[in-house]
């Protein structure tokens, strides 16, 4: 049992501090009080943690996969906080092979809408207070009227509502998923007892997943540094920085972007994360830079917030959770096969709001105006929208260099906002070697290693041109690509009509870095560093 005490402030300006009590079950939190006091409306409000409880605070996850080639998950184990003391690590893994049988345990909580690593799905500000606003404040007191700011906790089982049910004006915000900072390292470990599904003796690759830098799970010894790659960033041109600016809020869009027009009510040339929007392409991975410095952060009194395309760091952590959850790499077998098979334009989005957090929509909308339905021919979800098919989305602050087929290099960097890659490629190298894809001649191969190196792991290291993985859960069943010689930018997830080229780790590096075309999209992020106004 954990205590908070919660500031409120009502509508009339005033604070008040209430004293909840938080009941830590299993994994999810249930507030007492608190969602009566949200869906009341009218105020805003935030925690802040006394410290009477251990600074550790939150939960550990401890992926395992082969000691070899980092790419069968192996089991998923899991610790969280109860009655101030944390748990041991206890088995949270997939009961079979489809989305059936996915443990339950990680479900959202439809009291608080907090889901797996904290998560929380929100509408954020696309403007200042106006008049645009004024039909939602009637029905719902926004937390925040700035922009920026987060405006309402959404309904993670009906995203076109807030978590207390009302329908607001989606064209004025930006939906998208929420994740408090995520910390994570990767070691080498010798099984010390035969449990779960893990062989005493054998020794296993292992990703711990925290809330906190350092953590100890009852029994345990302390699990230590743990760094946020995804929830930091440089202010330096060229450089990482995993230390000085860790934020405490990462936002990934919920939809493919899409690029606002003169009568959207935000004005033109921004990205946003909308339902029921033709995601934008043929645009250059650059261009789409440009339309995410468009939007305004939010005003934040230390470190400042910024939108930009989800960088490689965000979307390594976007698998790292989708991993966890299905307790494998293959998206495509565990959930769905995806907008992938035989469509001849993107998706529109939004099909899968009203589906949770995991699965598919019954049928989707195309670009072309069609309601397509089927296998292979709906949007799926898990976390976010389409995190695989659809469109290929841009990496940002990547890129990958070859001099020839087995000397190719990741690039990758975490600057603030983003960088300018065609003609600017400042970007460090994360010494990591991209997987050879060229050896025989086959630019399109199966993902068959993975790299360790916790910064930018699952990076594929080796490729596969004779192994068919598509339907095996012991592998990623995603292809990998890459071109012989120069500079390549990148893009995930796989596009409407590849089939197989497409899932969560499907990572393509084949084409010059300026190219742009109608199977290339963008996804939007942000950090956030306060969360209210």
């Amino acid at each position: 049992m954990t205590a908070y005490t919660m500031s409120v402030r009502n509508t009339d300006g005033k604070i008040m501090f209430i004293r909840i009590v938080i009941l830590m079950k299993v994994r999810y939190m249930v507030v007492i009080a608190a969602a009566a006091l949200i869906a009341a409306g009218g105020m805003l409000f935030n925690f802040t943690q006394n410290n009477e409880n251990t600074p550790d605070e939150g939960y550990l996850y401890a992926l395992y996969t082969d000691s070899e080639k980092n790419l069968d998950i192996i089991d998923v184990y899991e610790s969280h906080f109860e009655d101030g003391k944390a748990t041991s690590l206890t088995q949270r893994y997939r009961s079979s092979e489809s989305l059936e049988g996915i443990n339950p345990f990680w479900q959202f909580d439809r009291d608080t809408g907090t889901g797996p690593f904290g998560t929380f799905y929100a509408a954020i500000n696309l403007m200042n207070d106006g008049k645009a606003y004024d039909t939602d404040d009637q029905t719902e007191k926004r937390r925040s009227t700035s922009v920026g700011y987060i405006a309402y906790v959404l309904d993670p089982y009906d995203l076109t509502k807030t978590l207390a049910g009302n329908p607001f004006t989606q064209d004025l915000y930006n939906v998208m998923l929420m994740i408090p900072t995520v910390y994570w390292i990767s070691n080498k470990v010798v099984a010390d007892a035969t449990e779960g599904n893990l062989v005493k003796g054998t020794e296993y690759n292992v990703l711990y997943i925290s809330s906190s830098s350092s953590y100890t799970p009852s029994g345990h010894e302390r699990i230590e540094g743990m760094k946020a790659y995804a929830h930091s960033a440089s202010t330096t041109s060229g450089k990482t920085d995993f230390e000085t600016s860790v934020y405490p809020y990462l936002g990934i869009g919920v939809y493919e972007s899409y690029a606002t027009k003169d009568s959207d009510p935000a004005g033109a040339g921004k990205l946003v994360s909308q339902s029921g929007k033709i995601p934008a392409a043929k645009i250059d991975v650059d261009g789409f830079k440009a339309l995410a410095d468009a939007l305004t952060p939010a005003a934040s009194k230390e470190m400042r917030s910024d939108y930009q395309q989800w960088n490689y760091y965000q979307w390594t952590l976007y698998k790292i959770m989708c991993y966890t959850i299905m307790g494998s790499k293959n998206s495509q077998v565990m959930v769905d096969p995806g907008f992938t098979e035989e469509n001849t334009s993107c998706a529109v989005t939004g099909s899968t709001d009203s589906i949770g957090f995991i699965g598919a929509a019954e049928s989707t909308l195309t670009a072309e105006g069609t309601i397509s339905t089927g296998k292979g021919k709906t949007a799926a979800k898990l976390f976010i929208e389409n995190g695989w098919g659809s469109l290929n989305v841009f990496v940002g602050d990547a890129f990958v260099t070859g001099e020839s087929h087995d000397a190719m290099y990741l690039h990758t960097g975490n600057y603030l906002g983003g960088e300018n890659l065609i003609e600017t490629r400042t970007q460090p190298s994360s010494m990591v070697k991209w997987a050879d894809v060229y050896r025989t001649g086959e630019r399109h191969r199966v993902i068959a290693g993975a790299s360790t190196t916790p910064a930018v792991w699952d990076t594929p290291i080796l490729a596969d041109a004779n192994r068919d993985a598509y339907t095996d859960t012991a592998f990623p069943g995603d292809i990998v690509n890459a071109a012989e010689e120069g500079v390549f930018s990148l893009t995930a997830g796989g596009r409407w009509d590849n089939t197989y080229y497409a899932g969560t780790a499907f990572i393509c590096a084949g084409y010059d870095i300026g190219l742009n075309n109608e199977y290339r999209g963008a996804r939007l992020a942000y950090l956030l560093s306060e969360h209210t106004g």
